[in-house]
Order: C-alpha cells, then structure tokens, then sequence
C-alpha cells in the first residue's frame, strides 16, 4: 500500500493574519530592478567620474569638455549592462532599442550636464555638481529606461 498524504490540521497551518501579514510587505517585482540599477549605475558612475578625471587632470581638458567625453562613454556601458544585468531583457539587442536608449540617455545626459554644469558655474565644488547632476539624472533614467528594456 503505498503513503497517501494526509491534508494538513487547522493546528499545522500558521494563523491566517500571521500569512496576511507576511503578504502585505513584499516587495514588488521592480524593487530588484531598482537594487540593480543602483549597482550598474554605481559602476557607470564610477567609469563616468574616472574619465572625467583623466581627462581633465591627465588630458589638461577642462570640466565641461571632460563630461562631454565621459558621459557617452559611460551611457555605452550602462546600456549594456542595463539590459543584461538590470533589466534582464530576454530578447537580443537591437538597432532600434540602442537608438531609443541614446535618445532617452541623451534626455538624461543633458539633465546632468546643465545640473552639473550650472552647480559648478555657481562656483560649487565639481564633486558636488557631479553627484548632484548624476543623482537626479539617474531617476529620470531608470523610469525611461525600463519603459525601452524592462519588457
């Protein structure tokens, strides 16, 4: 004769608040992509600020024309870890997604540039018009961005 499960006990199974309660904080489906996003975007931060660097104390570039080199170079990066890493986009690359990541990153790109530019321009520090100008960039970036890759 073989086992046949027996169905569970009102007493084996937890009280229906405690699972009510378990239920109510989970966190949605995009929170991941936000931690992700957060870790890719550090990175390309991180290149954007070391190009930025090098080409300003290295290249004898001034500010602005050192973040209108490391801006692309970084939205590059980010593109493409934000569609395999962020995102997880199951469907290949395309000309078209590019096209539309450059658009809205070139809509992000010029959030940051006038924040950080015009920070700088009041005489603030260029660390705080890089953070600044970076960290309002980066929301406007993630809403746009998952509209094009977050299929």
């Amino acid at each position: 004769m073989t086992d046949v499960p027996t169905p569970a006990t009102e007493t084996e199974l937890p009280p229906a608040g405690v699972v009510a309660v378990e239920a109510r904080f989970r966190l949605p489906g995009w929170a991941g992509q936000v931690g992700r996003f957060l870790v890719v975007g550090g990175s390309a931060a991180a290149l954007d600020a070391g190009v930025l660097w090098l080409m300003v104390h290295v290249g004898g570039a001034t500010f602005y024309a050192g973040r209108a080199v490391s801006i692309p170079v970084a939205m590059v990066f980010a593109w493409w870890l934000n569609r395999t890493v962020t995102f997880r986009t199951p469907t290949p690359p395309s000309w078209r997604e590019f096209g539309a990541y450059v658009v809205n990153s070139l809509a992000g790109a010029a959030i940051n540039y006038a924040i950080s530019a015009g920070l700088v321009a009041l005489r603030l520090p260029a660390a705080v018009g890089f953070v600044v100008g970076t960290g309002i960039a980066a929301v406007f970036n993630f809403f746009r961005y998952r509209a094009i890759l977050g299929r």
